[in-house]
């Protein structure tokens, strides 16, 4: 036996509708269509689904049964008339995306949230890691593309596009007792923790103004050390913004305002072509503000 997708489309509204007339207006069909739809059901299942009252139709147990079976098959058929429309969109079946760790906040969650549900028959890998691993992983085709800090030179080979600028800001311990008036040598002989792709691009000297300086390939673990009083560092606001609401750390700047702007990128290789996939998070990078 058979059943026609139809056939199944009527019995379920006939279920949830109790009724054939409210299923016939829900289906956008004539009644004697879903009337017949449903006698062929029965007759090719030898199943009683329905007991017919004057003005109304009662599920037997029979079509209880039945009706989780063609409710799952319906919505089989729907994921599969989805995929084929996905394929002929020229969406991919996987797609990995490489966003650097010190990016990742709710707004980049909330991005790839709405990316599955516009693809949801697409493998999605996502992949976070700092600035030159995500350019290492678009160069040997990991991933198809990433988001990360402007490195300002960029491989031959890779394709970029400028995402958002997001403001910086000088945070230094809670613990510290900061001078009353701000003193511009004051950080000069504490110890810095820079953002170690800076000095991997050779911008090493633009961030770091203190004596004595360590490195660190995160932002989060950078804050995480300027809450234990390691040091101080220049970090984006929105990294920052919470522990400092919270007193975890402290502002040392002449004003609340950013002391600078960096920059990202998006980045894939140049002779990938885009598919609606990437469009898409290209296309939702550029939504976010200009300045964070």
């Amino acid at each position: 036996m058979s059943a026609s997708l139809d056939q199944l489309r009527a019995f379920v509204a006939t279920v949830d509708n109790k009724g054939m007339a409210q299923a016939a207006r829900h289906l956008g069909k004539h009644v004697s269509t879903v009337r017949e739809q449903l006698n062929n059901l029965e007759i090719d299942t030898g199943l009683e689904l329905f007991i017919r009252h004057a003005r109304s139709m009662e599920v037997t147990s029979q079509g209880e049964q039945l009706y989780k079976s063609a409710l799952a098959m319906l919505k089989e058929a729907a994921l599969f008339d989805a995929n084929v429309d996905s394929i002929l969109q020229g969406v991919p079946d996987k797609l990995t995306i490489a966003i650097d760790s010190s990016l990742m906040e709710s707004e980049i969650d909330n991005m790839i949230a709405r990316i599955t549900k516009a693809y949801p028959h697409m493998s999605l890998k996502l992949l976070t890691s700092d600035t030159m691993q995500i350019q290492s992983w678009i160069l040997s085709g990991i991933a198809d593309i990433g988001l990360m800090f402007n490195t300002l030179r960029l491989h031959d080979e890779l394709k970029s596009e400028k995402a958002y600028s997001f403001g910086v800001q000088h945070i230094v311990p809670a613990s510290w007792d900061l001078p009353a008036e701000l003193d511009s040598d004051f950080l000069n002989d504490k110890l810095q923790i820079s953002l170690s792709f800076l000095s991997d691009i050779g911008m090493r000297s633009a961030d770091v103004t203190s004596h004595r300086f360590m490195l660190c390939n995160n932002a989060m673990q950078t804050l995480n050390l300027i809450k234990a009083g390691v040091g101080w560092a220049s970090l984006p606001g929105f990294i920052c913004q919470q522990a400092l609401n919270e007193k975890q750390v402290q502002l040392y700047q002449a004003t609340q305002e950013s002391v600078s702007d960096w920059n990202t990128n998006i980045v894939w290789l140049k002779q990938k072509v885009l598919n609606p996939a990437m469009k898409m998070f290209i296309e939702e990078i550029h939504t976010l503000p200009t300045v964070r």
